[in-house]
């Protein structure tokens, strides 16, 4: 797994797609298999090589009550060679509501496991990735 974080719009996309170019010769399609983390789809997260906006996923299973933490962990294992893209969007100004507060927290937690699992990680500021691991 690779995962690239930043605050939003700053060009984590463009980098998930220049990561994936160059380990192209690793996959059997032109284009990369990519899923928006605003999909119900669970399924198409597992199968697709570049997942933008995992924030949202999280968002949506938070808001839904639904334990995200399964759901990454089965990530991990059947999908060890996706690209993943995650705002970070626990910068600012703390929310005044409880529903925002949590989901903010759980993205940070999240983000945190991601990381520590990734074999690579990049910070993305002004379209400038990082290597910081």
């Amino acid at each position: 797994m690779i995962l690239i974080t930043g605050g939003a719009h700053q060009g984590k996309q463009k980098i998930a797609r220049n990561l994936w170019e160059q380990k192209k010769e690793a996959h059997n399609t032109l284009e990369p298999v990519v899923a928006a983390g605003d999909t119900k789809d669970q399924e198409r997260l597992l199968q697709a090589e570049i997942i933008v906006q995992f924030h949202l996923w999280i968002y949506k299973m938070t808001e839904n009550g639904t334990d995200p933490y399964p759901f990454v962990h089965r990530l991990f294992q059947e999908n060890p060679q996706v690209i993943l893209t995650l705002d970070q969007v626990g910068c600012g100004v703390v929310p005044m509501d409880a529903f925002d507060r949590k989901y903010r927290e759980m993205v940070g937690r999240i983000g945190c496991l991601l990381a520590d699992q990734a074999k690579e990680v990049y910070l993305v500021t002004c379209g400038i990735a990082r290597k910081i691991k």
